[in-house]
């Protein structure tokens, strides 16, 4: 990704928050389109080896997670407040129930593993969030939350580049991984580690990301919290740079360096 593209500041006074009800039937195109190999080994060793009661996943969307950890425990729950999100993850043979991560319906010392997957920058209070984990695990339960950190500034993506603002926001919406290890703390937890889990290299011609939904409001919450008028100028510088080097014989890539960071806190 080119580093001559500036820092463009967001529009002020626009509603950033995501409305997964709006972009949910676009939702699982990632997941048609990137491998997600090294978090599916985390998600697993972080639920272990030892029969487990009751695994709760937070902003479950249209249920992904929840596959990948079915029958690894007796009662597998997914809780998302978008009812077009949980109509989606019906398949997945979870609980699913339409609520926040402010206020889990689960009882007091009832969950084994609480996580979340690229949703944590999506809820509106997480002390709250962290408070409630706690209430509902057990002694000795965890905690795992998985998730870009914008402000280590060491991703490179072409929606950063093309949508300038998309930069701006990741760092007002995302937390730093200190922050959420300071939060866990707060909220009771004995223990916290974090780690790199999963860093993302994908190049893709810009064409073929037109024609498999990727540039689309849908592919990714960055794009869906843009105004019309800032994701219809981003959509134009790509369309523009395809057309200088079609000029020249050649073709626009799309490229993604994305580093995910694991927080995983103990009871």
């Amino acid at each position: 990704m080119s580093s001559a593209r500036p820092l463009v500041p967001p529009t002020e006074d626009v509603d950033r928050t995501t409305d997964y009800d709006r972009v949910a039937d676009g939702y699982d195109v990632r997941y048609r389109n990137y491998e997600y190999a090294e978090i599916k080994a985390a998600l697993s060793s972080f639920l272990g080896d030892a029969p487990l009661t009751a695994i709760l996943e937070v902003g479950c969307g249209t249920g992904y997670w929840l596959k990948a950890v079915a029958g690894r425990a007796q009662t597998v729950i997914g809780v998302d407040p978008s009812i077009e999100m949980i109509a989606r993850a019906g398949g997945s043979g979870a609980a699913l129930v339409r609520a926040r991560a402010e206020s889990l319906p689960c009882a007091d010392a009832s969950v084994d593993r609480v996580f979340c997957i690229n949703a944590i920058h999506h809820f509106q209070n997480r002390d709250e969030f962290f408070r409630e984990a706690h209430r509902v695990l057990k002694p000795g339960g965890s905690v795992l939350t998985i998730g870009l950190d914008p402000h280590a500034g060491r991703d490179s993506w072409w929606i950063y580049e093309y949508f300038p603002e998309t930069t701006a926001i990741d760092r007002e919406r995302y937390p730093a991984v200190k922050t959420i290890r300071a939060e866990v703390v707060r909220a009771g937890f004995a223990w916290a580690e974090s780690y790199e889990v999963q860093t993302f290299e994908h190049v893709m011609p810009a064409a073929r990301a037109f024609d498999r939904g990727l540039v689309a409001r849908s592919f990714s919450s960055q794009l869906a919290v843009l105004t019309d008028a800032e994701f219809a100028a981003g959509v134009a510088r790509i369309k523009a740079a395809m057309d200088e080097l079609e000029s020249s014989g050649n073709e626009l890539q799309l490229v993604s360096e994305l580093h995910l960071f694991a927080v995983v806190a103990t009871r």
